[in-house]
């Protein structure tokens, strides 16, 4: 499974396999001339030995291993700059190319997905890949080659010593399989629990303003606390495994030095070797020592990197359940006109998107456990530059309604048409571009207040600007900011009201200039008087445009030109305002609830 997942890093590395192969020559020639180091000195050693100790013959030796150390040292240096330098660039495409997927996924990805744990594949996934990718695969190739080269040559040198020496290098191979597959398991565990953690810290940042208002301190303190216990406890058993391979690789290194030196003290004794060929094959030991931990500490590595990648391939390898048809038209553009046919949606809590608006348990599945039918046999029309009005009780799928137009998901049955073209056949951009939406739970950026409102159609000029801020009546409020419409506001908008929120986002909405307008109970955190002066404001600024109004005040869709009334999931009245009252049914009900209401609040 790791191999299949590492198999989807090759095209970040491809397109640096220049830059990887100068670091591979490198790493060849920096062991080519390690392995001269110990030849020189056994050569240094045998003739100081045979000669006598002369100050020519040590400088002459002195030279050529200052030299020789030199030249490593440079080809090390090309090495490392070419390999880790390139894990770098890898780290950069990956976390592009995860960004950008991100963007692209499906409404319901994300709403199956927590933020921390997104942001923990960004940040702490990204730079495990990148550390194997970068000091693990320089150290691997280095280790490996001066292993070969070193065990070669301590086989030409004494064959028995090395046969020791061999037969007992593979235990330490074995060693790092054992427990190296047990920590890449964990590993995985502490990332997804450090995804937790950071969930629960980014909730609660983002809803401070509950947890004080609700004096929930100490208890969101303690689920923390829990939280971050299990990432502690995962941690050390991380470490417990990670601390076994440096002792019993350090036990093994010094068991195969004893007998180094045991068996070939007593071949120098007999004559059977020479005093240099011992210090040469020990200090090729001595070579074997670092690549032998550089291997332990690769393998921590890329256990790591391995249980990362394998979060990071679960985002790009994921495909957006809602795209563009590849046959889509190029040069579409939304005029404004708008239909139901018979349209059936059931329900799937992956891909419901907005909590005020999901259908209750009971209503939404049968009792065999199977979706039920949220909304049925919708069926209306909008010509273009009318408007629509959608009203109904809470969880009737009046939000899941208008989110069909902008493709959040796609019906179960019977098609969305605007101007005449089935939504599914069209370019999500050109679509998405064409439609100003504007939900009830406002997101606002934490830039300044122009940036926000500007954020659908940056080249907008200053009386572009001003007449979105005048008609959703945002410009009355602007006097009290610090810096006016520059001012700075904190994340989320969490420095404005709900009702400074909702009119922000209804002016970046008309500053796109759509030709369709959705406004999804956009009102509800504006008092009735300005909520009258925006709509009067609307109905100007959009004449000859298509507007969609989601409301739970009839004071708010009176005017529209036509009213429908959702219930159980289906559409159970429909006409123009007065029409509707004259019936007496639901809708009219409504209205004398509300107007009830509003006299025992003037009481």
């Amino acid at each position: 499974m790791v191999v299949v997942q590492i198999r989807h890093l090759w095209p970040f590395v491809r397109r640096y396999r220049h830059r990887l192969a100068i670091g591979a020559l490198c790493a060849l020639a920096a062991t080519a001339v390690a392995a001269m180091i110990p030849q020189i000195v056994r050569f240094a050693v045998d003739d100081l030995n045979t000669r006598g100790v002369l100050l020519d013959r040590l400088m002459t030796y002195g030279g050529l291993l200052l030299l020789a150390a030199t030249i490593e040292g440079m080809l090390r240096y090309g090495q490392r700059t070419q390999i880790i330098g390139t894990s770098h660039l890898i780290d950069f495409d990956m976390r592009e190319a995860l960004f950008a997927r991100l963007l692209t996924l499906d409404q319901g990805f994300f709403n199956a997905m927590h933020t921390g744990d997104l942001m923990t594949r960004v940040t702490n996934d990204l730079s495990a890949v990148r550390m194997f990718l970068g000091p693990g695969i320089s150290n691997l190739l280095g280790s490996t080659l001066l292993l070969l080269t070193a065990a070669t040559l301590m086989f030409f040198t004494n064959p028995l010593l090395a046969a020791i020496v061999i037969l007992l290098l593979p235990m330490v191979a074995v060693l790092f399989v054992v427990i190296g597959e047990r920590m890449r398991v964990i590993f995985r565990k502490v990332q997804d629990q450090f995804g937790e953690i950071s969930t629960r810290a980014q909730e609660n940042f983002s809803g401070i303003r509950t947890i004080k208002a609700y004096a929930q301190e100490e208890a969101e303190i303690r689920v923390f606390r829990a939280a971050n216990e299990r990432y502690r406890a995962l941690n050390l058993r991380y470490v417990l495994l990670s601390g076994m391979l440096w002792p019993i690789i350090g036990l093994m290194l010094g068991t195969i030095g004893a007998f180094v030196i045991l068996v070939g003290g007593r071949m120098v004794a007999s004559g059977d070797m020479t005093v240099g060929e011992l210090v040469l094959f020990n200090a090729y030991l001595a070579q074997l020592a670092w690549p032998v931990i550089a291997l332990g500490w690769t393998v921590d590595l890329y256990q790591q990197g391995a249980a990362s990648l394998i979060r990071i391939s679960e985002v790009l390898q994921r495909r957006p359940a809602i795209t563009s048809p590849p046959d889509a038209p190029r040069d579409f553009v939304v005029q404004g006109e708008v239909e139901f046919r018979n349209v059936g949606l059931r329900f799937d809590h992956h891909l419901h998107t907005n909590g005020h608006e999901s259908p209750s348990n009971s209503a939404a599945h049968t009792t065999s456990g199977a979706p039920e039918w949220v909304l049925r046999h919708i069926s209306f029309h909008i010509p273009r530059g009318s408007s629509l009005a959608i009203v109904g009780a809470t969880g009737t799928g009046k939000t899941t309604l208008v989110n069909l137009l902008a493709r959040v998901r796609d019906p179960d049955e019977g098609q969305v048409l605007i101007d005449g073209h089935d939504v599914r056949t069209l370019p999500l951009d050109a679509l998405r571009r064409g439609i100003g939406y504007v939900p009830q739970d406002t997101f606002l950026f934490s830039v300044p207040i122009r940036e926000n409102v500007a954020f659908g159609r940056p080249d907008a000029t200053d009386e572009q600007m001003m007449q979105a801020l005048t008609v959703s009546r945002l410009i009355n409020d602007i006097e009290q900011f610090p810096q006016g419409i520059d001012t700075l506001i904190g994340e989320r908008g969490v420095t404005l009201s709900g009702g400074q929120k909702q009119r922000a986002a209804i002016a970046r909405a008309i500053l796109r200039d759509p030709a369709i307008l959705v406004l999804d109970d956009a009102l509800s955190s504006v008092d009735t008087h300005t909520a009258a002066e925006i709509l009067a404001g609307l109905r100007t600024l959009m004449k000859g445009r298509t507007s969609i109004i989601i409301a739970q005040r009839i004071a708010t869709v009176k005017d529209a030109d036509q009213i429908i009334v959702l219930h159980d999931g289906m559409i159970v009245e429909r006409g123009a305002h007065r029409e509707l009252l004259e019936r007496g049914g639901r809708y009219a009900d409504m209205y004398r609830r509300e107007l009830l209401q509003a006299e025992l609040e003037e009481e």
